[in-house]
């Protein structure tokens, strides 16, 4: 089986790809630890939705950012000091990530913040009526494997709005000028495939939440995507068979932190010699 969070490792670096794949993981720590940092933004996102029902028509902005920031704080700061003792992350880097968490919540804060203030006074209702109308129905990481097409993944989130599903996958890097990185929407896709099998509906469109900039932008699931999906999945499982070999493309800035350079740099001179100049 093919985990779909592998479709981005590949069209990243299939070379990589073929490395983990013929010697093993050597950025499974690495992995797990982003997994976990996904999770907490997932959680931290999840206790803004909740707070958010808690809002009151008569409040003022100030009070509704402040209402929203309940006890974020405190689950942000229990949930990095186990990650510290989990994998021994210097504190240095603790508060790099901190940071950048804090950075982005307080961004989504005040966007959100703006938006409850209008709805709640257009609507005259308060944050329990507006949040159904701004979160639907959702659910988190959930598992969903296809036999035929032999993959395997979690989608983030999926809003269910009137009866239709809608995958959503969280990024936490810089989104391009327009649009969606490539990997971003193939991986989109196979969710949305493992979706229509799971709940015999549809998928039409599905969307990246880029959370570094608090900004949704949608894919549109059509033939030509699915295509490439299924081009993908197809030059994968040959790699994974063993048919064949990727070539090794030496780029200065995807295989400055790559764990297998090393490798990549021995069985090919011309690299190294490019790598050196």
């Amino acid at each position: 089986m093919i985990s779909i969070s592998s479709i981005r490792e590949y069209m990243f670096c299939p070379h990589k790809f073929y490395l983990r794949h013929s010697l093993g993981d050597r950025d499974e720590e690495n992995v797990f630890l982003s997994k976990r940092m996904k999770r907490l933004r997932i959680d931290v996102y999840d206790l803004i939705q909740r707070n958010i029902r808690g809002l009151k028509a008569e409040m003022s902005l100030d009070d509704i950012k402040n209402n929203l920031k309940r006890t974020i704080k405190e689950v942000l700061e229990s949930s990095l000091n186990i990650l510290k003792e989990d994998y021994n992350i210097l504190q240095e880097e603790i508060d790099r990530i901190k940071m950048d968490i804090v950075n982005e919540v307080c961004f989504k804060i005040d966007i959100l913040s703006l938006k409850s203030l209008k709805a709640m006074q257009s609507l005259e209702s308060d944050g329990h009526k507006i949040a159904e109308m701004f979160f639907p129905t959702s659910m988190y990481n959930y598992l969903m494997r296809d036999l035929n097409l032999e993959i395997i993944g979690s989608c983030d989130k999926i809003e269910i709005v009137d009866g239709r599903y809608y995958p959503i996958n969280i990024k936490v890097f810089n989104p391009p000028i327009a649009g969606v990185w490539d990997s971003d929407a193939i991986e989109l896709v196979a969710n949305a495939i493992l979706i229509e099998q799971e709940f015999d509906s549809e998928v039409f469109v599905g969307f990246i939440d880029y959370s570094k900039i608090c900004e949704r932008r949608p894919v549109i699931m059509d033939s030509k995507l699915r295509k490439g999906l299924f081009k993908v999945l197809h030059e994968m499982k040959e790699i994974i068979d063993g048919d064949i070999i990727s070539e090794t493309k030496f780029d200065s800035k995807k295989c400055g932190s790559c764990s297998y350079q090393e490798l990549c740099y021995m069985n090919d001179e011309n690299q190294s010699i490019n790598a050196f100049y």
